[in-house]
């Protein structure tokens, strides 16, 4: 986790030296195969909507059997796929480590209306564990 918080904190300095557009901070809820995860992420989003950041989400309830739940951080990239005037489309991957063990890829697009210049929301799909999940995020611009 100490890793995590150092590498988010010189990814934004680099962004605010780099001139970026906008911070934004991005509380976010995903349902999978394997329960309800729930989390954050911090993402650089430049001119041309291409997204950079780190995120760390976390099961609230205990995991099948008792199991203790399964934590999730790492990278994410978001590319613009379609540009409109309220509603963007995107294509990303989140990669990182689960339970600071398994590496694990997610690949996933993601819809997003803008509500308001500080505020936007956003539906995902994506495929974890080989099957399909869905969540939502609220951007908010820091």
């Amino acid at each position: 986790m100490k890793k995590l918080t150092v590498l988010l904190f010189e990814m934004l300095f680099f962004l605010v030296v780099a001139k970026a557009q906008h911070v934004w901070m991005t509380p976010l809820v995903e349902k999978t195969v394997a329960g309800t995860q729930y989390g954050s992420m911090l993402v650089f989003r430049s001119r041309g909507l291409w997204s950079f950041g780190g995120f760390y989400q976390s099961t609230l309830q205990e995991g099948v059997d008792g199991l203790r739940p399964a934590n999730f951080c790492g990278l994410t990239v978001a590319a613009p796929l379609m540009k409109s005037g309220r509603m963007n489309f995107y294509g990303n991957v989140r990669a990182g480590l689960v339970d600071q063990t398994f590496v694990a890829v997610v690949p996933g697009l993601e819809t997003e209306l803008k509500l308001s210049r500080k505020f936007s929301l956003a539906a995902t799909m994506s495929i974890r564990m080989t099957y399909p999940s869905a969540g939502v995020k609220l951007y908010i611009r820091l």
